[in-house]
């Protein structure tokens, strides 16, 4: 059982048999136009497939590719909202001890980031 079994694995190319196309073997196609007609659609069937599923995997790479790219823009949204936070606590912070100059310019410095970062998490790459 198992010999013949691997036998017919060894017959097989991509779940197609060698030996026989469209269920017909080489001797079912001598001088009979109809098994030939047969074979050919059963070709064209295989090759419409084929391109079917080519343009399934392009479709699917155009969606990993843009998923990537917008997992890319969140990331680097996230870091300039993390770093913003920080900029904004310490021009506060200088602002409230009366350092009013490098309180402004780090507050101004944070609220900047925190456009880019929204800019990058929500509204980049939007379509």
């Amino acid at each position: 059982m198992t010999d013949q079994s691997d036998n017919q694995q060894d017959d097989l190319i991509l779940g197609l048999s060698t030996s026989e196309l469209a269920g017909l073997s080489a001797d079912d196609l001598t001088d009979n136009p109809t098994a030939i007609r047969m074979v050919l659609h059963y070709y064209r069937q295989l090759v419409g497939e084929n391109n079917s599923l080519k343009n399934d995997n392009n479709t699917l790479k155009t969606y990993v590719s843009a998923y990537e790219k917008k997992k890319s823009n969140a990331a680097t949204g996230a870091i300039l909202l993390s770093i913003s936070n920080i900029s904004i606590g310490f021009g506060v912070n200088l602002l409230s001890t009366q350092h009013t100059g490098p309180g402004a310019c780090s507050l101004l410095v944070g609220l900047a980031l925190v456009a880019g970062g929204i800019y990058f998490s929500f509204i980049k790459d939007r379509g």
